[in-house]
């Protein structure tokens, strides 16, 4: 009995532990998820590119602002009288 347990392990191992075909659901499956990867990695892409002309808009935007409410200080500022 104890000669052939370690057999049995082995033969167990190789048997057990075999590659295993994959059925076609999965291929199919596993095909799919490749596309939606690919897909969302397009789209990330994008919504990065957007967001940077977003932040360059928001910037420009912001020192428009800035300038404009400089002009707007300085005309209720009082004009020295002569």
């Amino acid at each position: 009995m104890k000669k052939w347990l370690p057999i049995v392990g082995v033969m167990l191992l190789l048997l057990g532990c075999g590659p295993k075909g994959a059925s076609q659901e999965t291929m199919d499956r596993l095909a799919e998820a490749k596309m939606a990867c690919g897909s969302a990695e397009t789209q990330a892409k994008n919504l990065e590119a957007q967001r940077i002309k977003l932040e360059e808009e928001l910037a420009r935007r912001q020192a428009i602002l800035k300038n404009l409410q400089k002009q707007l200080q300085e005309m209720k500022e009082p004009t020295p009288k002569k």
